[in-house]
């Protein structure tokens, strides 16, 4: 494992300008402000948001590494009241709910270590990495091990040690995966080490989410303990987002799949997935921490909640608002642009379809608050952005595009609707909105003219594979490209959900 730090710096600086970051980088500029005046309101309001954060964190690092499992019903308990066993039933985990509440412990102790690291500003280090995996393994005794005939035995855990053995596993196809040997862990720490603060050092040429990627796949590779590599790993993941101001990201037993998949594509020499996930995950809890309610210190105290309403009233009067209000200007002329591209899109519709022997009338509209349309599709919006997670501020403006794909009137085949939405994210104002996309596919029912909402239709269907966002500073020159690029996605798949009603 031979590399230079010449070499690494040039490696990710390509990447870097090779990858657009401009849609999170808007997002998290907003977010800063939006955490300063949430900070400035109530102190407590984001500690009480990180605290569930980590715990989140704890329990799902240790249910991807296959420890122990616990369904999402405790998980959230968990999460919102904190890591007791009393609350995990015996039936809703697969081990003592004692012993998996000592390793979530461990974990959650070690998330703190973590945010009080960087508060001392402490720098990287081989001795920091032994730290992590000694917290992070304080009540695991022992690991899984397979000897020279492939028995599976118990061994014991040399807590913070490198490896003395070598720890390469083998693939469901049979193949080895090889890691770093045992006699090279120390150097290649070393390396990481160095190869960091140099990064750190030229923190202008390689964006930070993408040393966040490299970071964390550079360390697995190297995979220097006998177990517990992913954890410390996803630990320095934390440790680097948090230091570089970014939320730490939680990957759930819902991304195991595709984070596994990603690894293996940074391991085959392409890091950019690795990169896009780790994006995706960041806006996402981005979007999450907005949509966060303000917390009231004593909910029983009325004029606590007085004192919360008169503060929203003062704040709703600030200039700011009005800055952050003229995002709905950008989502006014992002909705033009994405008209403009379901236009040039019905011509082809029609010749396609009328060439295969159906005869269809694409007809293109538009809501808002210029039309007084903004509160149609209201029940599919909250779904969406819910599936996608954040929350659709309905006290705000919503803009939406919707084309109908509608058979001739003899045809059977049901109509597609298909509709974007612009909608404001966050429960606050935060000069951030999110586009999302559904279908519905609405059977023909006499005449309907197309000025009117589409009744709520039991074969809804959300294609929003990642929400987009912008931002009231976002530059619509820049960011409309990106939007309709965004949209064929959703289109794809709404057309793809049609195709199931063709027969």
């Amino acid at each position: 494992m031979a590399y230079s730090v010449r070499e690494e710096r040039q490696s990710l600086a390509a990447h870097t300008s090779s990858m657009d970051f401009q849609e999170i980088d808007a997002l998290q500029q907003q977010w800063l402000r939006f955490r300063k005046q949430r900070e400035q309101l109530n102190p407590n309001a984001y500690k009480a948001f990180l605290a569930r954060l980590d715990r989140r964190w704890a329990i799902e690092t240790g249910i991807i590494e296959g420890l122990y499992n616990i369904d999402r019903g405790t998980t959230q308990t968990l999460v919102e009241h904190g890591l007791i066993a009393d609350l995990i039933d015996r039936t809703a985990a697969d081990r003592d709910p004692q012993d998996i509440v000592k390793v979530l412990k461990d974990h959650q102790d070690s998330a703190e270590f973590v945010t009080e690291s960087i508060r001392q500003k402490r720098p990287l280090s081989g001795h920091y990495i032994r730290e992590l995996h000694q917290l992070l393994t304080r009540n695991q005794a022992a690991y899984s091990a397979v000897n020279q005939f492939g028995h599976v035995f118990e061994a014991e855990l040399d807590r913070g040690g490198f490896k003395k053995q070598p720890n390469n596993p083998t693939r469901p196809d049979g193949q080895i995966h090889e890691y770093c040997p045992p006699d090279q862990v120390e150097s290649e720490i070393d390396n990481l080490v160095n190869f960091y603060r140099e990064f750190e050092a030229a923190n202008d040429s390689c964006h930070q989410l993408l040393i966040a990627a490299w970071l964390h796949h550079r360390f697995t590779q190297i995979h220097p303990f006998q177990d517990g590599n992913g954890r410390v790993a996803r630990a320095l993941l934390t440790w680097h987002l948090a230091k570089e101001e970014y939320l730490p990201i939680v990957v759930t037993r819902d991304d195991r799949k595709r984070y596994i998949e990603c690894l293996e594509s940074a391991d085959a020499g392409d890091l950019n997935p690795f990169v896009q996930f780790i994006v995706r995950l960041e806006r996402q809890i981005i979007l999450e921490a907005l949509g966060e309610p303000e917390p009231v210190t004593d909910a029983g105290m009325v004029s606590q909640v007085l004192d919360h309403i008169a503060e929203q009233i003062r704040r709703r009067q600030q200039d700011r608002l009005e800055q952050l209000r003229s995002v709905n200007d950008v989502a006014s002329s992002l909705r033009d642009r994405a008209r403009a591209y379901l236009e040039s899109q019905a011509e082809p519709v029609r010749q396609r379809l009328g060439g295969a022997g159906l005869a269809v009338e694409c007809v293109i509209d538009v809501g808002g608050p210029d039309n007084n349309k903004e509160h149609w599709y209201r029940a599919q919006v909250v779904q969406t952005a819910k599936d996608a997670g954040h929350w659709a501020n309905w006290n705000e403006d919503r803009f939406f595009i919707k084309l109908s794909i509608n058979p001739e009137n003899r045809s059977q085949i049901p109509r597609l609707i298909f509709v974007v939405s612009l909608h404001h994210a966050g429960r606050q104002l935060t000069g951030i909105m999110a586009a999302t996309a559904f279908t519905q596919i609405v059977k023909v029912q006499g005449h309907r003219t197309e000025d009117s909402e589409e009744p709520s239709d039991p074969d809804f269907h959300n294609c929003t594979v990642d929400s987009f966002t912008f931002t009231w500073d976002s530059d619509v020159e820049t960011v409309a490209p990106r939007f309709t690029t965004w949209i064929e996605a959703p289109l794809s798949i709404a057309l793809r959900h049609w195709s199931g009603f063709i027969s």
